[in-house]
């Protein structure tokens, strides 16, 4: 079983539709409801995101709303109690390690360890700084076994690999970017290791969980963070500036946090929480 699946549920659109609970849970929970805008799709929010942001950026305490749903608002048990939320997920993800992995791809007990350190540097250490072989310095194994595991990880739903490259074999391999699957995760995991989170980590998991739970594939991109359907994305805060798209403006895009406005090429963060 995937990690997600002991946590996950489906939800139903305002006219009907069954969609995933991660589309519809962030303009209904993270809103409380006060959101009647439909899920939407990728293509439309780039076309109409100055309407969207429009409709949607005007409500009060939107910011605040949003905060909480980056800690606490991506699963649906937070509705039960939001005190014991990060423990409940945090045994999720122990049970994710010490039971399904183990009984999925047979791996010894006194390896587990291993998932746990591997979890603990994807939250501590900047997307950037974390590879394949800082991985493996910082918890002394060997490239292969890493790699191994971090597959294994992608596949329970723990983390999510970004690569560079969009076919072809030796993804893995090529792996530039390894994230924590959402960010409710990656700050359970800093709150129990008592490290402090990084706020650039958590727009970027943010961006590529809303747009993988959306159905397309994320990509790395060398002009910007991201790359979604021949669309470049760079992720960053308010003052994010055009620096490193530089010319590349035909199909590139801004995505910054605490703004709730965007521009010809800005796309406020909080909206690709809207995707299905």
């Amino acid at each position: 079983m995937r990690f997600g699946d002991y946590a996950r549920r489906p939800s139903t659109s305002a006219d009907g539709r069954e969609i995933g609970f991660f589309s519809v849970g962030i303009y209904r929970l993270l809103l409380r409801h006060i959101v009647s805008e439909d899920a939407i799709e990728f293509e439309e929010l780039l076309k109409n995101k100055r309407k969207y942001a429009g409709k949607i950026g005007s409500i009060e305490k939107l910011r605040g709303y949003f905060k909480n749903y980056l800690s606490t608002g991506y699963y649906p048990f937070f509705l039960e109690d939001e005190s014991t939320y990060t423990q409940k997920l945090l045994r999720i993800v122990d049970k994710t390690i010490y039971e399904d992995i183990v009984n999925q791809y047979a791996i010894k007990t006194e390896n587990l360890p291993s998932f746990k350190r591997i979890l603990a540097c994807t939250a501590t250490m900047p997307p950037g700084e974390l590879s394949i072989n800082s991985i493996s310095r910082n918890i002394g194994l060997d490239n292969k076994t890493v790699v191994r595991y971090l597959h294994m990880l992608q596949e329970t739903g723990l983390l999510t690999l970004i690569s560079s490259v969009k076919t072809g074999s030796g993804l893995l391999r090529q792996t530039e970017k390894i994230y924590l699957d959402n960010s409710n995760l990656y700050e359970a995991i800093t709150a129990e290791i008592g490290s402090k989170s990084n706020t650039g980590s958590i727009r970027e998991i943010f961006f590529v969980s809303m747009i993988k739970n959306s159905g397309h594939h994320v990509h790395y991109s060398r002009i910007g963070d991201f790359e979604v359907k021949g669309t470049v994305f760079e992720v960053g805060g308010r003052n994010k500036s055009l620096k490193q798209i530089g010319k590349n403006l035909d199909r590139a895009y801004l995505v910054k946090d605490d703004i709730l406005y965007g521009g010809k090429h800005e796309i406020p963060l909080y909206l690709f929480g809207f995707l299905y």
